[in-house]
C-alpha cells in the first residue's frame, strides 16, 4: 500500500512538473531576429539555449540564402526566411534588428505599426531626423516600443540619467584596426595599409559620422541621441595598426557630473568592426524585458 502511494506521490509531482513546462514554454516571449551576422547568430544561440532570458526564437530574416540554407532544416519549427513580408508575418513580440541602417529604415515603420517592441542596434539609421520621428509616434500609437540597443558604448544607461541636468559636451573617439576600417569609406580618405601609427581620418559630429560609416559609428548616434545631441556630438575616428583590439574612448561633462571612460574589446570572429561584447548588450536586453528582475534600465 505504502509503496502504491509514493508511486502515486511521484506521479503526482511528475504531472505537476510537466504542466509547469509547458506552462512555462507557452508563456515565452517570442522574438524575431532581423539580420543573421555576427549579432544574431549569437542572440539565436542564446534564446535556444535559454539564456536569453524568458523568450523562444519565432523567426530570422537573412539575406544570405546559401549560406545559412541549412538553418530551416535543423530548426523545422522556426520561420528562416529572406523574404521580409514571411518575416513580418511571423508571430512575434519583440523583434531585434542586426541587419544595417537600410533594413532598418525599410521595416522599422512596419514592425512598429503591428504594436512590436523593436530593438535597433543600427542606430545611425536616426541621423535622418524624420524617420526617428516617424518611428516613435509609430510606436506611441501602436502600443510598441523602439528600444536603441547600448551596442558597444559604455555607460549609456549613466549619461543619459546625468545629461538630464544639462550637457556641457560630448566626445567619442573610435579606435578600431586597419581590417576593421577595410570596404568602409574610410579606404577613400585615408591610405589604410600604409600606415604605420594611429592616425587619425575623420574629425566631425555624430550625425557626420553615423552617415558616412554605417557599419562602424552606430554608437556614435547613440551617444548623441542620450545626451548632447546629432549636431554637438564630436566625433573622430582612428585607424590602428599596431592593436588588435576595438577601442572607444568617451568624454562626457554634465551639469551633473563628468565622465571618461576607455574600453578595448576584441572584434567579432566574422565581423572586424563589430566587437564580441555587442551581441551580449542584446542578450542583456532581452533578459531585462523578459525577466522578473532587470539590471540597469
Amino acid at each position: 500500500m505504502e509503496d502504491e502511494e509514493h508511486l502515486e506521490i511521484v506521479r503526482y509531482r511528475e504531472t505537476i512538473e510537466r504542466t509547469e513546462r509547458v506552462m512555462g514554454e507557452s508563456v515565452r516571449t517570442k522574438v524575431a531576429l532581423m539580420g543573421y551576422g555576427a549579432i544574431n547568430t549569437v542572440v539565436a544561440e542564446a534564446i535556444i539555449n535559454g539564456e536569453a532570458g524568458n523568450t523562444a526564437l519565432a523567426a530570422v530574416l537573412y539575406r544570405n540564402t546559401v549560406k545559412h540554407r541549412g538553418c530551416a532544416d535543423r530548426h523545422p519549427d522556426l520561420i528562416f526566411t529572406d523574404d521580409p513580408t514571411e518575416f513580418l508575418a511571423a508571430d512575434a513580440k519583440i523583434v531585434v534588428e542586426a541587419a544595417g541602417q537600410d533594413p532598418t529604415r525599410q521595416l522599422g515603420v512596419s514592425i512598429l505599426e503591428q504594436g512590436r517592441d523593436l530593438v535597433v542596434t543600427s542606430i545611425g539609421a536616426f541621423t535622418d531626423d524624420k524617420l526617428f520621428e516617424t518611428m516613435c509616434d509609430c510606436a506611441r500609437a501602436n502600443g510598441g516600443r523602439l528600444l536603441l540597443a547600448s551596442g558597444a558604448l559604455p555607460g549609456v544607461n549613466w549619461m543619459h540619467s546625468a545629461a538630464m541636468a544639462g550637457v556641457l559636451s560630448a566626445t567619442i573617439t573610435q579606435i578600431k584596426p586597419v581590417k576593421s576600417w577595410r570596404d568602409t569609406p574610410a579606404s577613400d580618405m585615408i591610405d589604410l595599409e600604409a600606415l604605420t601609427e594611429p592616425t587619425c581620418f575623420f574629425d566631425g559630429t555624430a550625425r557626420e559620422a553615423a552617415s558616412a560609416f554605417p557599419k562602424s559609428s552606430n554608437i556614435t548616434a547613440l551617444l548623441a541621441l542620450s545626451t548632447a545631441g546629432l549636431d554637438e556630438t564630436r566625433v573622430r575616428t582612428i585607424a590602428d595598426p599596431t592593436s588588435d583590439q576595438l577601442r572607444t574612448r568617451i568624454s562626457f561633462e554634465s551639469e551633473a557630473g563628468n565622465l571618461n571612460v576607455e574600453c578595448q574589446v576584441l572584434a567579432a570572429p566574422t565581423n572586424p568592426s563589430t566587437g564580441v561584447e555587442v551581441p551580449l548588450t542584446v542578450i542583456k536586453a532581452l533578459k531585462n524585458l523578459t525577466s522578473h528582475i532587470s539590471y540597469g534600465v
